[in-house]
């Protein structure tokens, strides 16, 4: 991936990929490995946290896992949550995947998900930042495509367009995400 160019979707702009983005790795992070695991079942599992506080102060983040119509897939209903934190979204979730008849149990990251600071790596942590700055998040991991695809968008805060980012990886699509944002002069801090 180094040295690599490419558009920076927002502003179509060709930029160089910076060494240290591909020295990040996306791919350990607990919550994205189940988001992957799941698309790869043919479920449809989503992020999300809108950027503003509530009432309380407090951001919410909701995960969500649905089987789409035109794939197969052991999920017989859909699951969600709503928490304070991304982390807790995912161990609340665990247990209603089990029930909703995925076989959660068996995939040996299963358990590090249950440790509370293993779920988030530096994606997870990368969103929450931004969620905190007032950006609007949303992270899906799509098990109806034919390949399991990514799809990340964030908006609003400081930022003045919408971005989104599609991809096979969900390592390009956060490496392209910072690439643009740091084209935009907000400094994410990895």
């Amino acid at each position: 991936m180094r040295g690599r160019r490419g558009p920076a979707r927002g502003r179509g702009e060709a930029t160089e990929l910076a060494s240290t983005d591909t020295d990040l790795d996306f791919d350990q992070d607990g919550i994205l490995v189940l988001m992957l695991w799941l698309a790869e079942h043919g479920v449809v599992a989503t992020l999300s946290a809108a950027g503003e506080p509530n009432l309380m102060d407090e951001l919410k983040w909701v995960f969500r896992a649905a089987s789409g119509p035109s794939v197969t897939t052991d999920l017989r209903q859909s699951v969600a949550t709503e928490e304070a934190t991304a982390g807790q979204c995912v161990r609340i979730a665990l247990p209603l995947l089990k029930e909703a008849g995925l076989p959660i149990g068996g995939p040996s990251w299963a358990s590090r998900l249950k440790e509370e600071d293993c779920a988030e790596g530096t994606g997870v942590l990368v969103l929450d930042w931004l969620a905190e700055q007032g950006v609007s998040v949303f992270l899906k991991a799509d098990g109806e495509r034919k390949t399991p695809g990514w799809t990340l968008i964030v908006r609003g805060g400081p930022l003045p367009d919408m971005l989104r980012f599609d991809g096979p990886e969900v390592g390009r699509c956060f490496q392209r995400m910072l690439l643009t944002l740091r084209g935009q002069c907000l400094a994410v801090p990895v």
